[in-house]
C-alpha cells in the first residue's frame, strides 16, 4: 500500500468516525429538531458522487469513505423525517 493510500484511507477513517458521534445522539435522544435538514441532503448528495467518483476512478478510499459516510447520513435522515 503506497503512502497516498495510507493518507486516502486515514481521511476517510477520521470523516467517517465523525458522524458516528451526531448518529448515535439522533437515535439515543430522538431529537432531530435542530438538525437542517437542508444541509444533510446536501452531505448526502456530496457523499453520493464522491462515491460515484471513486467507482469511476477505481479508489478503494473513496469508494468506502463515501459509502460509509452515506450510510451513517441516511440514518440521520430517516431519524429527522421519523422524529420530526
Amino acid at each position: 500500500m503506497t503512502l497516498t493510500s495510507l493518507i486516502g484511507f486515514a481521511a476517510g477513517a477520521v470523516t467517517v468516525v465523525s458522524f458516528v458521534p451526531q448518529v448515535v445522539r439522533v437515535w439515543r435522544t430522538r431529537r432531530t429538531r435542530d438538525l437542517s435538514l437542508g444541509a444533510f441532503l446536501l452531505l448526502g448528495t456530496g457523499a453520493c458522487l464522491w462515491f460515484t467518483y471513486g467507482l469511476l476512478m477505481r479508489d478503494p478510499a473513496l469508494i468506502v469513505t463515501n459509502l460509509i459516510v452515506g450510510l451513517l447520513i441516511s440514518a440521520i435522515l430517516v431519524a429527522k423525517v421519523r422524529f420530526d
